[in-house]
């Protein structure tokens, strides 16, 4: 029997639509920045860093997920649904067509960060649960610190000394993505060749620090230009200590799981403070 739903690549005059079926999804309010999300995607498409696929069904979209190439690296996410097309294997098919792109490509490590929905799919697929991820409300006022720092610097260019540190810390250069979130209206700060942080629009992260000093001066900075929420990884070598400096308010509803498939990535967790970004699925 044939399916009744279309899965092909998106084109970018469907992005918008595509991103709505994406909050739509999950029950989430659209933001006002959604327009500087979409020029970042179609950025991201241009410069061939991402590919999205769509699921169309008479000439509707109903569902999305896209994957993101780093060398042998990929990440795939937007992972959505619609839920009145749920439970009809749309999104497995979907996942699956995503796998076979990234592997065409070269990729020997696939990551994702699964919803509770989508973790019971990713692990029939041979994925690995690594560690849970939580968001946090940020302070509303700054951290009271005993000087201001100097060696606090904003810079539109991701300079080299990031990228090793970056790398080093996650196992693989992304560099170029992070440039890109740059040029896309993200606020990049710095400290000392110690560590730098993005704030795109109200989030804070990635937060990548050789120290916990470092790593707090960049979350005040953060906090002085807006910053109202960061995305913590609970892995085995975050540095608890950090909770000490930083009064943070878990968000009850804010959970998800990272995964991994295929070849380990040498990583360096323990200057991993905070997550950019995840797209669920």
């Amino acid at each position: 029997m044939m399916q009744p739903f279309l899965i092909r690549e998106l084109k970018t005059s469907e992005l918008h639509e595509s991103l709505i079926v994406l909050y739509i999804s999950f029950n989430r309010t659209i933001p006002p920045d959604l327009k500087n999300q979409e020029k970042l995607l179609i950025s991201l498409i241009n410069y061939g860093i991402a590919k999205f696929l769509v699921a169309e069904e008479d000439g509707k979209i109903i569902g999305l997920g896209g994957i993101f190439f780093f060398g042998n690296v990929c990440s795939i996410g937007y992972m959505a649904v619609l839920p009145e097309v749920r439970s009809k294997g749309l999104g497995t098919d979907m996942f699956r067509n995503l796998v076979k792109i990234g592997k065409s490509k070269g990729c020997k490590t696939f990551m994702l960060y699964a919803s509770e929905l989508g973790e019971p799919i990713y692990h029939k697929f041979g994925f690995r649960s690594k560690y849970a991820t939580r968001v946090y409300n940020l302070p509303i006022k700054p951290l009271i610190l005993q000087k201001t720092n100097k060696k606090i610097k904003h810079t539109d260019i991701f300079p080299n000394w990031a990228a090793l540190i970056d790398k080093n810390t996650i196992g693989f250069d992304r560099s170029e993505f992070l440039q890109l979130k740059i040029n896309h209206g993200s606020i990049l700060i710095t400290f000392n060749k110690e560590g730098f942080a993005l704030v795109s629009s109200s989030r804070l992260g990635p937060v990548i620090s050789k120290n916990i000093h470092a790593a707090v001066s960049l979350i005040n900075e953060g906090i002085k230009l807006g910053a109202n929420h960061i995305i913590v990884p609970n892995h085995s070598q975050f540095p608890n200590k950090f909770f000490e400096f930083v009064n943070l308010t878990e968000r009850d509803d804010d959970s998800n799981l990272k995964m991994v498939y295929g070849k380990e990535v040498a990583q360096k967790l323990d200057q991993f403070y905070a997550i950019g970004t995840y797209s669920k699925g």
